[in-house]
């Protein structure tokens, strides 16, 4: 018997999409669902199991067992949990939506792609992406390890995303552009020109926010952001560009774009 396990009980799409997909290919006798928050285990999604944490994976038949990261939030936390279930030594495989044409589409396993996703033929998709519903990725792109492309944001030809990009959603990047590593572009942004890893980007057109930070640095560390006066002549230099000096724990990585968002509408209305 074929046992699918789902880690991460807060992506409740995710879990549908496994459904429909087993729907469609048969290819599970049974789903369940795991994670590490103990409050949640016991409660049933879509008629699926919470049984328990990520831990049981190390009690699961290598033979007939079958995993799917569902972590989303952030790249560095979807890739933090697929630290721990690889420890495991048991397989990850795709969740890709029936309805979706990947004719022409080079991607390796591990790779979960919602329904109304658009790729165009020549696009080459890393291990551990995700790319969520209604998103258009074009012909000749390439996506690097982890990255998470949210709902209808449009990659055009020839964009290369480096590993653990988050690509908010609605944004778009202009084709034949370059992402670093764990960049962040907000939702409903332009790219226009390259970014550099590990900085993070918000606006049309697109302005650095957040400058480079340690692409090593841990998820729930946000460093705590100073602006420079914006009469300065280092902040004329470089508008927008948000110094960071040590970082401090904070209880959510998603912490450090809403921050970004709110210095930059400051640094705009003080004008």
């Amino acid at each position: 018997m074929k046992t699918l396990y789902l880690c991460g009980a807060g992506n409740v799409e995710g879990i549908r999409l496994a459904i429909v997909v087993n729907q469609a290919e048969k290819r599970w006798n049974r789903i369940v669902i795991l994670d590490d928050d103990a409050s949640k285990h016991g409660r049933k999604l879509l008629g699926i199991e919470v049984v328990g944490p990520f831990s049981l994976l190390k009690q699961a038949d290598r033979l007939s067992a079958e995993v799917v990261n569902l972590v989303t939030r952030t790249t560095r936390g979807r890739h933090l949990a697929r630290q721990k279930i690889t420890q495991h030594g048991l397989p990850l495989v795709s969740l890709i939506h029936p309805g979706v044409d990947m004719t022409g589409v080079e991607f390796k396993d591990d790779i979960t792609v919602y329904q109304n996703v658009s790729f165009c033929a020549g696009a080459r998709v890393e291990t551990g992406c995700v790319v969520l519903t209604g998103a258009v990725v074009g012909h000749g792109c390439h996506m690097g390890q982890c990255c998470v492309v949210a709902p209808g944001a449009v990659i055009n030809a020839r964009v290369d995303l480096s590993e653990g990009v988050y690509l908010g959603t609605n944004a778009s990047i202009l084709p034949d552009l370059k992402v670093g590593a764990w960049a962040t572009i907000g939702a409903n942004s332009a790219v226009i020109q390259d970014v550099a890893a590990g900085t993070t980007v918000m606006g049309v057109p697109g302005q650095v926010l957040v400058s480079q930070g340690s692409a090593e640095s841990l998820e729930g560390v946000m460093p705590q952001p100073t602006i420079n006066p914006r009469g300065s002549s280092s902040a004329r230099a470089r508008v927008g560009v948000v110094e960071m000096p040590s970082p401090v724990p904070r209880s959510a990585a998603l912490a450090k774009l809403r921050q970004a968002q709110q210095q930059f509408i400051q640094a705009h209305c003080s004008n």
